[in-house]
């Protein structure tokens, strides 16, 4: 079975934003279940590890690492993402929307993709606050990322990959 999100060193996806602006992510190191990943927007490493089938990152808080990814996902699993931005407690709630479908990105088409949206909540004085703002995460078994889109209009489109 394919990962959704194959990561061994020297793989490296390419995409592209809405204002067509491009960049990389790119494995630059695995040791063990833990990755060293460049991104060449924020020119920084960003850091993933797996354990068993869950994929832990630090992105929206370094060094709290946070399951962002599932293998063996199923339509309605869902799962919470809690960190600290500003002093202000967050969580993102990921919801799968869809597996197994077919999903086109830039006139290419994908399958066996998984879709996944997480809604933006902030936790204001013990008050869990929505704030109405989702995005979307499209995952093709065996490729990885391929579409990020957002209810603000966002689009981070995949152009290439190279997978080792």
């Amino acid at each position: 079975m394919s990962a959704l999100y194959p990561l061994n060193a020297g793989n490296k996806w390419t995409y592209k934003m809405k204002d067509n602006n491009v960049f990389t992510n790119e494995v630059t190191k695995a040791d063990n279940g833990k990755y060293t990943m460049f991104n060449s927007m924020i020119k920084k490493d960003q850091f993933v590890k797996i354990d068993g089938d869950n994929y832990l990152a630090d992105n929206f808080e370094e060094g709290n690492f946070q399951i962002f990814l599932k293998e063996n996902l199923k339509t309605g699993d869902s799962w919470e993402i809690k960190y600290k931005a500003n002093s202000i407690d967050n969580i993102v709630v990921m919801t799968v929307k869809g597996t197994g479908s077919t999903h086109e990105v830039y006139g290419k088409t994908y399958n066996n993709v998984v879709m996944i949206e997480g809604e933006m909540k902030m936790n204001v004085n013990g008050n869990i606050m929505p704030i109405n703002y989702f995005t979307q995460y499209y995952y093709a078994k065996g490729i990885g990322l391929i579409l990020t889109t957002s209810s603000a209009g966002d689009y981070m489109g995949f152009v290439s990959y190279e997978i080792k």
